[in-house]
């Protein structure tokens, strides 16, 4: 007999909402169904009073992109989440540090989403009359902070109320900046591989880190840390390269973590958990092995390959005349050390 898909709410946005997508995933409704879900709103702008205006697209939309600008605005998501109560709610803060805020003259905010919010007439017009205060968490750090742990703590207080059984798991936010390409025996820079917006990806990395760890040591929610891994993004990504577009591998991890913790949650027998993680270590551990020797192989012919580029640059310095007679004397001396081990055998 099947048992039931867990219920899945994300508050967060495609690097944790593409796990729960067929594209990426195409068996996960077996186990989990995704039915609610916030995009790319920040915590700071979720945990506000709702902002009613009226607004316009400057450019056509379509309606996925209209939606995501009205639940930013309207807070949809909390009497939602409420009236859902899911098994798992998944949340992760790239709103939070790639967008920021804008805060209202009446106090209220409002994400400073550059795709979807700035495209409006209503932002175009509030921002030509100086109304909008941006607030991002890379510039006003300290400020920013104090909003966000006032605003989390909140959050958690309102899932704690009205979501007494979901078990919150924060999906570790991590910021490639390579991308793996075909025909290539590396990853490459991103921004050499296609023109990007600037964007400081170490610091964008310890200020997300900065996030998780308040989260999962303010009120021990639970965490899915893929960062060790350094998962890069790729060309064939359905919605391109990016900072959060990673290769196919990612999500199939993270669902396989999304398993470990529901089986956690679960009533499976303890002994059969263990067994399952012995399973888990031993297929890591023959994996560690293979990179090990692979490593260990590629090293090794480096140093083959920089010794000939010496012996090169050597030859190439003596000049034609005294490398032929440099090759010639080495080429003499090698058959005489043979004669002499032939002789000797």
């Amino acid at each position: 007999m099947t048992s039931p898909a867990s219920v899945v709410a994300i508050a967060g946005s495609c690097p944790t909402r593409d796990n729960f997508n067929s594209r990426f995933n195409p068996d996960y409704k077996r186990w989990f169904s995704c039915d609610l879900a916030t995009n790319q709103t920040s915590m700071v702008a979720q945990m506000s009073p709702p902002v009613e205006i009226t607004w316009n697209p400057l450019k056509p939309m379509n309606d996925y992109d209209v939606w995501n600008i009205n639940s930013d605005l309207s807070r949809e998501f909390l009497p939602l989440l409420a009236e859902l109560r899911p098994a798992y709610l998944v949340v992760d803060f790239f709103a939070d540090v790639h967008f920021g805020v804008v805060r209202l003259p009446d106090g209220t905010f409002v994400t400073n989403n550059r795709w979807k919010i700035q495209k409006t007439d209503w932002f175009e017009e509030q921002h030509a009359l100086g109304t909008l205060t941006p607030l991002s968490l890379q510039r006003d750090t300290e400020e920013y902070l104090s909003l966000w742990r006032e605003a989390i703590e909140r959050f958690a207080a309102y899932v704690a109320e009205h979501c007494p059984d979901t078990t919150v798991v924060v999906h570790r936010g991590w910021n490639t900046n390579l991308v793996r390409v075909k025909d290539r025996p590396e990853p490459m820079r991103m921004r050499r591989y296609k023109p990007m917006r600037p964007f400081d990806v170490k610091r964008g990395n310890e200020l997300w880190a900065v996030l998780d760890d308040y989260c999962i040591d303010r009120f021990g929610w639970e965490s899915i840390d893929l960062r060790d891994e350094q998962f890069t993004s790729y060309p064939e990504h359905p919605w391109g390269i990016f900072w959060v577009h990673y290769e196919p591998e990612y999500y199939h991890r993270f669902l396989a973590e999304l398993h470990k913790v529901h089986l956690r949650h679960s009533s499976l027998d303890a002994d059969v958990q263990d067994r399952m993680q012995e399973i888990e270590d031993a297929v890591r551990e023959s994996g560690d092995r293979r990179w090990r020797h692979a490593q260990a192989l590629a090293d090794s012919r480096g140093e083959i390959v920089a010794e000939q580029r010496a012996r090169i640059e050597y030859l190439e310095s003596l000049g034609p005349g005294r490398a032929v007679k440099f090759a010639i004397g080495q080429r003499l001396r090698a058959r005489r050390a043979t004669n002499e081990e032939d002789t000797l055998a």
